[in-house]
């Protein structure tokens, strides 16, 4: 009995080290493949413009050629590993990515660590950090591939390499944001959508009518929304719950 219970204890310990262990992972930065930059299309989510975070007004930049900043950067990791970047991907630590607050989404950008000169390419697809006057936020990968893991925090020069092949085509949104569930015709289907909606996620849920030649057309909304990162959350929310046609309107 007692060395059953001996090898019991020695098979926990060996589980918990292993662990402990993977809670970042060992990589070798130099086997990961790196980014070939390219003018991606623009992402349909997470470049509304203008937005607010904590109280401040955000903008989207509309043109970016030669754009270059130097600041701080930091990094983000397991917190965040598997969860949705704000242009609805999933974020992956061990990819060269970063979040930036106002670059176009997908966008790429050479950082460089002005304390060792070190260079990675990352590809913007998330907004941050909201943190201080830090410029950007790159995946643990990133921040291991410039080695600055134990700092958290480095003083960087970015430069944008592309940005997305559809910028120009598209005009700056101003006004306030709503999240459109849907849009109808028929008005019962609208109120039954707003009553539904507004059980399950217990926030106001109303309706709008607009005339246009074809009718009546009745459209279910939330909002105004303040920040981007609260779209992101009820963009979630109302998909996990089976409405699937939810849109960013900003007008």
């Amino acid at each position: 009995m007692n060395r059953y219970l001996i090898v019991m204890l020695l098979s926990c310990l060996v589980m918990v080290g292993c662990g402990k262990k993977d809670r970042y992972r060992d990589i070798d930065t130099d086997k990961i493949k790196p980014w070939v930059p390219k003018a991606e299309p623009l992402s349909r989510y997470g470049n509304h413009s203008p937005y607010r975070v904590h109280g401040k007004v955000y903008q989207v930049m509309a043109q970016t050629s030669g754009y270059t900043e130097t600041g701080q950067a930091s990094w983000y990791g397991k917190k965040f590993h598997g969860r949705q970047t704000s242009n609805q991907e999933v974020f992956d630590m061990y990819k060269l990515t970063a979040a930036h607050k106002t670059l176009p989404l997908p966008s790429y950008v050479e950082v460089t660590n002005l304390k060792n000169d070190k260079k990675v390419i990352v590809r913007v697809n998330d907004r941050g950090p909201f943190i201080g006057d830090r410029i950007i936020d790159l995946s643990y990968a990133a921040a291991k591939a410039l080695d600055f893991i134990n700092d958290g925090i480095a003083d960087v020069h970015i430069r944008v390499v592309n940005s997305p092949k559809d910028l120009v085509n598209v005009p700056i949104k101003q006004g306030l944001t709503y999240l459109q569930l849907g849009a109808f015709s028929d008005k019962n289907s609208a109120y039954n959508l707003a009553r539904k909606v507004s059980q399950i996620l217990g926030i106001e849920t109303f309706v709008t009518i607009l005339s246009t030649s074809s009718g009546a057309l009745h459209r279910v909304r939330i909002g105004p929304i303040q920040s981007e990162n609260k779209v992101n959350q009820l963009m979630n929310q109302v998909t996990s719950n089976g409405i699937p046609n939810a849109k960013v309107i900003t007008e």
